[in-house]
Parts: C-alpha cells; sequence; structure tokens
C-alpha cells in the first residue's frame, strides 16, 4: 500500500510539473539554477583505488546507512526548498562518491517526485568524489555531456560539461566544476588556474560553432570572487556571486563565497535574482565565534547530524 501511495505522489508531482512547463509562453520560462557542495557524500562501500576508508562503518568516522540516508534526505529536502511553487531545474552537486549516492539520493529521498535525472564524472580523484548535474527532464534536455580533464600536478576532480535546450528552445552549455582545494598551498593554486584555463579554452571552442552561446560556469571554486582565478581567469564572465554579503561557506568565524555561477554576457541580461540560500534548516548556532554557521555533518571526528558545511547557492534565468 505504501509503494503505491509512493508511486502515485511521484506521478502527481512530475505530471503538475510537466502541465506546469508546458502552461508557460516562452518569454515567461524561468529555468533555476543551483549549486550545492554535499560536504562527503560517501556511501557505505570501498571503491577500489580510492582513498575513502575513513567513510567506512569501520573507519574512523563510524560511517553507516543510516547516517548516509539521513544526510541524502537532507541534502533532497534542501533541493526542494529552494523554489515554493516548482522544482529546481538544474542541480550542480559537489562531493558525491558514484551513481549509488545519486540513484538512493534522486529516487529514495523528497526528490523522488521530482523524476530528476543526472549525469555525472568519473574523475581521477584519490578520495573518489565527483561532479554531479540533476536535471529535471521535463523542463531541460540534455543533448550531450561529457567530462573535461584539466592538465593539473595532481589528480583532482574532472569538470562535467553538459550541453541542453530549455523549454524555450534556448541551449545551455553547463560547467559544472570543482576546483582543487586549498591545501598545498601555491601548488592548489596553480591547479585551480590550470582547470580554469581549461574550461575557458572549452568556452572559446563553443564561441567558434555558436557565436552567441549561453554559458554557465557553476560550483565550488575553493577561491572568493577577488582571486587570481575568479578575476583573472574567468573576466569574459561575470560572477553572480560577487556581491553576495552572504557567504556560502564560513572558516575561523568568517562567511567567505567560494561557490560560485558564473554566466558569460549573452545570458547575463537574462538573470533575473541570483543568491545563496541561507534557511535555518541548513544553519546552527556557531557557539565558538558567534552567529550562524553551517549545519555539517561532522564537526571534527564527532557526528553532527547535518548536511553539508556548505550554503547552497541559486540563479534564475527568465527566458
Amino acid at each position: 500500500m505504501r509503494a503505491m501511495l509512493k508511486i502515485y505522489k511521484i506521478f502527481l508531482v512530475s505530471l503538475f510539473s510537466f502541465v506546469y512547463a508546458i502552461s508557460l509562453p516562452s518569454s515567461a520560462q524561468q529555468i533555476t539554477l543551483m549549486s550545492y557542495n554535499c560536504e562527503n557524500a560517501f556511501d557505505t562501500i570501498h571503491d577500489v583505488g580510492k582513498n575513502d576508508f575513513e567513510y567506512l562503518p569501520n573507519g574512523n568516522r563510524h560511517w553507516s546507512r543510516w547516517k548516509l540516508f539521513h544526510k541524502l534526505n537532507g541534502i533532497g529536502k534542501t533541493i526542494m526548498a529552494v523554489e515554493e511553487s516548482r522544482p529546481v531545474d538544474i542541480v550542480c552537486l559537489n562531493e558525491v562518491e558514484n551513481d549509488s549516492v545519486l540513484t538512493w539520493l534522486t529516487c529514495n529521498t523528497p526528490l523522488a517526485a521530482v523524476g530528476y535525472k543526472y549525469v555525472m564524472t568519473n574523475s581521477a580523484d584519490v578520495r573518489g568524489v565527483d561532479v554531479a548535474l540533476l536535471y529535471s527532464p521535463f523542463t531541460f534536455h540534455v543533448i550531450n555531456h561529457y567530462s573535461i580533464r584539466a592538465n593539473t600536478s595532481t589528480p583532482t576532480r574532472d569538470v562535467l560539461y553538459v550541453s541542453g535546450v530549455t523549454l524555450s528552445h534556448d541551449t545551455l552549455d553547463i560547467f559544472a566544476v570543482h576546483m582543487p582545494s586549498k591545501l598545498n598551498g601555491f601548488i592548489a593554486k596553480e591547479n585551480r588556474c590550470i582547470v580554469a584555463k581549461t574550461i575557458c579554452s572549452s568556452i572559446d571552442s563553443i564561441y567558434n560553432v555558436r557565436k552567441n552561446a549561453n554559458v554557465v560556469v557553476m560550483g565550488d571554486f575553493n577561491d572568493g570572487p577577488k582571486s587570481k582565478v575568479m578575476k583573472n581567469e574567468f573576466s569574459r564572465l561575470t560572477d553572480l556571486m560577487a556581491h553576495e554579503k552572504q557567504g556560502s561557506y564560513k572558516y575561523k568565524g568568517v562567511w567567505q563565497c567560494i561557490d560560485h555561477i558564473l554566466v558569460n554576457e549573452t545570458l547575463l541580461p537574462h538573470v533575473s535574482s541570483s543568491g545563496v540560500m541561507a534557511n535555518p534548516m541548513l544553519l546552527e548556532e556557531d557557539t565558538k565565534y558567534g552567529g550562524v554557521k553551517p549545519y555539517r555533518t561532522y564537526v571534527g571526528f564527532k557526528y553532527n547530524g547535518g548536511y553539508s558545511d556548505h550554503l547552497p547557492i541559486f540563479a534564475r534565468i527568465a527566458f
């Protein structure tokens, strides 16, 4: 009986999403983009060749299926909370381990009612985390997708390129990224520059085919808006998070915006709003530095029960 009710619910919400999509005139169609670092969304099974041992049941964090499912359910609720009247159309996810995690996320959380599809990378990252893109097939049709591997000095996450068409027949070229972290200092900084140059080279290739392409680069850049990578390497793109007062990540009591959504000049006039989603369910009291901080899964090695150490960011585009 419960299974039948779940199927019925999925059918109703999917039908609502479809009717909503086709009922809008092309001039009023909106695409909502979202980016969210999921902070170590690992399953409980070892991936051969990957250093995922601390997120195993017998690892230092005593990771379990219950903790995983609790986390994914929270991520699902977070994605559903971005828009009140309709599902988010396209979601960039960072730090997801594999297909098993995404299958559970899209089929066994509140997201099951939406019918999201997904594509993801299979990176050389030593821990095994990857980049994924969820999308609603009712509002975004994927034409092509592939991974882009930058020639960095140490392995990192691949860039995920996805090209697709919206209901208004506009093509979006999306680059989902998770730049190298700030560990290893100068080397990591140079690697972020290499990844950025690789993305910009791919964008130039798109312009050679479609001069007025709509380009989006989004994800965790591990750099603020005033960094060398953001100001120099991505100078031809507009950072929608550049003037956000609310950061997406808090480090030693200071809010920083290291998650970004970049758009090109063609797409910029269509951006209707953007920002950081600081929903109360994603925050907890910061007893050390004051104020609030992201409600993360672990504090050190102590299980905290939250969802991520990042806040999600979003942008609405009205074609």
